[in-house]
């Protein structure tokens, strides 16, 4: 249980960093329309790198799959809520209001509590 925890934290972490990281490359790249231009979306390092840790992301989540039951590995991803959230705040200055902050307790909560059954 100790190993899948370390895992899914991991996990969590490159799932969140990923997140924040591929909204900073689409911020730059601007406003996704039809036949916007596909090339500077694709080359763009930061939306690269935001795809890559998603990647890493999926690839680690596969693995804890392959050894451990999905209704107990996706509850404990929810952790990347806050990580989203605190890096949202910090690297896109997003503001994250104590509505929202209550908002995600709730959902961590929740997704805690369906888990612990």
């Amino acid at each position: 249980m100790t190993s899948t925890l370390l895992w899914v934290g991991i996990a969590s972490l490159v799932g969140g960093v990923g997140h924040v990281i591929l909204a900073k490359g689409m911020r730059v790249v601007g406003t996704a329309t039809v036949g916007s231009p596909l090339v500077r979306t694709l080359s763009n390092p930061w939306v690269l790198l935001g795809v890559a840790l998603q990647a890493a992301f999926f690839f680690i989540y596969m693995a804890l799959l392959s050894r451990e039951d999905v209704s107990k590995v996706l509850p404990l991803t929810t952790v990347n809520y806050i990580i989203v959230a605190l890096l949202a705040q910090l690297m896109l200055a997003e503001p994250v209001t104590p509505l929202r902050w209550t908002g995600i307790g709730f959902i961590v909560l929740g997704v805690f509590l369906v888990s612990r059954t």
